[in-house]
């Protein structure tokens, strides 16, 4: 498991009990999240877009303010954080195009990573829509563990869930390349990260969210 600590247990422990049952669990967080300085504050009728859990976790209290979300379990953070939360897409792409049929009046504010794919902010600016990007947190890049390395070198099946292309594309250049490895990606923009030549089986999730990786893991499990 490539993602931070909580999010890789909290994923391992919605399996399943038949396919948790199958599997034991490395953790190897490739990706360590921390909070950043900024100087923006969230005035009452401003609206927040929320691309992932993290910003939600490092961004302000809603006080029933709207927030725009990608995929059900960011909204759902966003909700039990205290915002009027509404799912808009399941990927940059779909909020983008959500938003731009929607185009919500006043202030649109995208709380994000440093890191962020999609341009969502230099897109609905582009549609007319006043938007502005605030990186509230970083995604510090970590070292495969030593145990998951002997482990992918010596295991006969090593499954790996990554869940962002920087993620993925860190794991390859740090990660023993073996055949053992079949990675699980979230979208076909994370398998795009391996080469054509590598030697790793890769299976693309059939929806950007963690329920259907957990789908793709089952069925990975089920072939064997």
């Amino acid at each position: 498991m490539t993602r931070p600590r909580a999010a890789s247990e909290a994923f391992v422990a919605a399996l399943p009990d038949p396919v948790r049952a199958r599997l034991d669990p490395v953790f190897s967080p490739l990706i360590e999240i921390t909070q950043v300085s900024h100087q923006l504050e969230l005035g009452p009728h401003d609206t927040a877009i929320f691309s992932s859990r993290n910003g939600v976790q490092a961004g302000p209290n809603g006080h029933d303010r709207t927030a725009y979300c990608i995929g059900p379990a960011t909204t759902k953070a966003a909700i039990a954080k205290g915002w009027t939360a509404k799912q808009v897409g399941s990927d940059a792409d779909g909020l983008v195009q959500a938003l731009q049929a929607i185009t919500p009046t006043g202030r649109l504010v995208h709380l994000s990573g440093t890191h962020t794919r999609g341009d969502i902010a230099g897109r609905l600016s582009q549609a007319g829509l006043n938007i502005t990007n605030v990186a509230i947190y970083d995604q510090l890049l970590r070292p495969l563990s030593q145990e998951a390395a002997e482990i992918i070198l010596t295991a006969p099946r090593v499954i790996v869930p990554l869940f962002s292309p920087r993620t993925a594309a860190h794991f390859i250049r740090t990660a023993p390349a073996a055949e053992s490895v079949h990675a699980i990606a979230l979208s076909r923009a994370v398998a795009d990260e391996f080469p054509a030549h590598s030697v790793c089986t890769v299976t693309v999730a059939g929806r950007p969210d963690a329920q259907a990786m957990g789908a793709a893991l089952a069925e990975v499990l089920a072939r064997n």
